[in-house]
């Protein structure tokens, strides 16, 4: 719930309730005030601020990439995104991009060779459908069978590991985990249109080439729901990420807006 609405789902859920006065919110005091505020709802309240996602518990600069994930996903210009992109550069964040995954790999290996403890891995969306010509099994099949306990926990002597950045997961294994450095394989389904925003915009997102989803019926927004799977794997590695953005002619207005946001290219 909240992947599509936000967290006015969850209230909307609460005034539906058979009992919503057994139920108690516990929020950061932001969310309580704008989403739970509402009088006729009699569940009980609890505020903490640590419960704020925009709390850095686990790298100083996680402030920084969410605003500059944000600018880079809602159609900003970019200049703002530039100079984030250079307060983590500066911090230790890397964000590189290349079109040629062998290169993308070959810096992972390269990066992490003399420290056998650190977790890198391949990451992609669940609903492109091209990937797979780079060998990248982000299909449903390919994910459902995958062991993440291994993926993440096993070193590098175990086939499983995601240090050899051979399976992959999508949105729905990276939620809520993290790794020291991500490949994220940017596909057709989230793409970059230049000129085709509102009057006055440089561009938009599109997702009118993304898979179908099986029960579209259920579904209320899939564009909300691509916009927060790329917002999700952006934001998975401790200590950056490498784009790696196939060389197809519909990517190559994705891979500039990565670059005009603050992107290096890898090399």
């Amino acid at each position: 719930m909240g992947e599509e609405a936000g967290l006015g789902q969850w209230r909307e859920a609460l005034q539906k309730a058979g009992s919503p006065e057994q139920w108690t919110v516990h929020a950061p005091r932001r969310v309580l005030d704008e989403f739970f505020a509402d009088p006729s709802l009699p569940a009980g309240v609890g505020a903490s601020e640590t419960l704020d996602l925009t709390v850095e518990l686990r790298f100083h600069f996680a402030a920084d990439l969410d605003e500059w994930v944000d600018g880079l996903l809602t159609g900003d210009d970019g200049a703002r995104g530039r100079e984030l992109a250079a307060r983590l550069e500066t911090a230790g964040y890397h964000l590189r991009m290349t079109r040629d995954l062998d290169e993308a790999k070959d810096y992972f290996h390269t990066r992490y060779a003399e420290a056998p403890d650190a977790r890198y891995g391949l990451v992609a969306s669940s609903r492109d459908k091209i990937l797979q010509e780079w060998g990248i099994p982000n299909d449903y099949q390919s994910t459902k069978v995958m062991r993440l306990g291994p993926w993440y926990g096993d070193g590098e002597e175990s086939h499983r590991s995601c240090r050899h950045l051979r399976e992959c997961v999508t949105e729905f294994g990276a939620q809520g985990l993290e790794l020291d450095g991500v490949l994220l394989a940017w596909g057709t389904d989230f793409v970059w249109e230049e000129g085709a925003g509102a009057e006055g915009a440089s561009g938009a997102w599109s997702n009118a080439r993304a898979k179908r989803h099986a029960r579209s019926a259920h579904v209320r927004d899939a564009f909300r729901l691509r916009v927060n799977a790329y917002r999700v794997l952006l934001t998975r590695g401790r200590d950056g990420a490498v784009i790696f953005v196939p060389p197809l002619l519909e990517l190559d207005a994705t891979a500039a807006r990565l670059q005009g946001h603050g992107v290096k290219v890898l090399g």
